[in-house]
């Protein structure tokens, strides 16, 4: 059951960066895309943490 959670939440955290991350490179500025946003540090520490669990699971 914890791996399954671990592979939603590492899922669902890659499909908010992509889409999160496509949308700034075509809608803003490049060097704008350069910036680290509060959503793209929450989804990455949570990455971070998913592949640990899914690593030690």
């Amino acid at each position: 059951m914890f791996r399954k959670l671990v592979a939603v939440t590492l899922f669902v955290s890659f499909i908010a960066m992509a889409t999160s991350g496509l949308m700034m490179f075509f809608i803003e500025k490049p060097s704008f895309t350069i910036q680290m946003h509060p959503v793209h540090k929450l989804f990455g520490l949570l990455l971070v943490f998913a592949v640990i669990g899914h690593l030690h699971s």
